[in-house]
């Protein structure tokens, strides 16, 4: 904590020649532009969770954690917009995270993430606001397991993995251009059991920042005024694919996977339904010493499906699946399996994405997803 302290009082003295600027009369004067621009940087740092293994804790020890975020992001001025209203003047954009272990068996790993950040109220000119920020993006950098040249790096088998990060913020408004914050979150570096091991990365940071508007926003007034939602049904088929590596040093295999979908849309933030998943797993009866047959390579299961809708076209759908028929050598481990990740609509029904599927919390493959969506969505957005 103490480290967080020099970064703090910097930032407080960068920010405090912006105070003169007077809140209400800067607004008036100036021109509200369509889209605000939302640059934040902060520091951090944190506990490094185990993994279990007693060379994993003793990596932990011997390594300091500590990173550095900057990111761009843009707030709509529309205040008609419905997912403006929905979610109380989001902030979407891109971010660079950089960060080091002090350790040269991690390395230093960098990402380049997309975010959202959404206030958990209208901020209505307030001093102290909350919310949660979402990224999900590309790390890369990591000195990754070896067993002649880094054997003890026993949470990540490759140079470029998955980055996530949830967190929550309270921020101090100092006026409508610059505003502090300090948040707790999760962060997590995975990738997907492409490259073994892969127990991941898993940090809980601290963090202190600073962010800053260059054309101010126009605060939310009066009462939200959304259309009245119109549900709707919606028929997603998707195909998706990846590569996955069963054993360290052993070759890499296809897994691949036809899902059909069916879902309700209930309101503007909000669709679930029910589906199918179809699993095909290449050379399953090589893997086990065996045949390769229809049985072995194929499983299917029953899902339930639950997707987060954060714009008209982009959105996070969630999975939880039931097999009907599964085959453990495929790594198919527990008799269900979890699905997380992120995609987007293109002209109204072509969607494309990533998610990360897993059996009770650990990985077992990223499926690069494409599909087509059939619906009768007579909502205007």
């Amino acid at each position: 904590m103490k480290r967080l302290i020099l970064p703090f009082i910097l930032l407080t003295i960068f920010m405090s020649g912006s105070f003169c600027y007077g809140q209400s009369d800067t607004i008036s004067k100036q021109k509200v532009k369509k889209t605000t621009k939302v640059w934040s940087l902060s520091f951090e740092q944190g506990a490094m969770l185990g993994n279990g293994t007693e060379l994993g804790d003793q990596l932990i020890e011997s390594s300091y954690y500590n990173g550095l975020d900057l990111h761009l992001g843009f707030s709509k001025n529309n205040h008609k917009d419905v997912y403006n209203q929905v979610y109380r003047l989001p902030v979407l954009g891109l971010g660079w995270y950089a960060s080091t272990f002090h350790n040269a068996d991690v390395g230093k790993p960098n990402a380049l993430y997309f975010f959202f950040n959404m206030p958990m109220s209208f901020e209505r000119n307030k001093k102290f606001t909350m919310s949660y920020i979402g990224a999900f993006g590309l790390s890369y950098n990591f000195n990754p397991y070896d067993e002649m040249e880094n054997p003890s790096n026993l949470f990540v088998g490759s140079y470029r993995n998955c980055y996530v990060n949830f967190s929550f913020l309270l921020n101090y408004h100092f006026n409508p251009k610059w505003v502090s914050h300090i948040s707790l979150g999760f962060k997590h570096f995975s990738n997907g059991s492409f490259k073994l091991p892969n127990s991941g990365i898993n940090l809980i940071p601290l963090s202190i920042g600073v962010t800053y508007k260059p054309s101010e926003f126009k605060p939310f007034e009066g009462e939200m005024d959304l259309p009245e939602f119109i549900k709707n049904n919606q028929i997603n088929i998707a195909l998706s694919a990846g590569s996955k590596n069963y054993v360290i040093g052993d070759p890499n295999y296809l897994k691949a996977v036809i899902g059909i979908n069916w879902l309700r849309m209930f309101n503007y933030k909000y669709r679930a339904g029910l589906g199918l998943d179809i699993f095909y797993a290449e050379k399953s009866g090589e893997r086990s010493g065996t045949e390769s047959t229809f049985s072995n390579t194929m499983s299917v299961a029953a899902v339930g499906s639950w997707e987060w809708v954060l714009t008209k076209n982009f959105y996070v759908p969630v999975g939880i699946g039931i097999y009907l028929h599964r085959n453990e050598e495929n790594d198919e481990n527990t008799p269900y399996y979890e699905r997380v990740g992120i995609r987007y609509r293109f002209a109204n029904n072509i969607f494309a994405g990533l998610t990360i599927k897993a059996h009770g919390g650990k990985a077992d493959i990223f499926e690069w997803t494409v599909g087509y969506t059939f619906h009768n969505d007579k909502n205007t957005y």
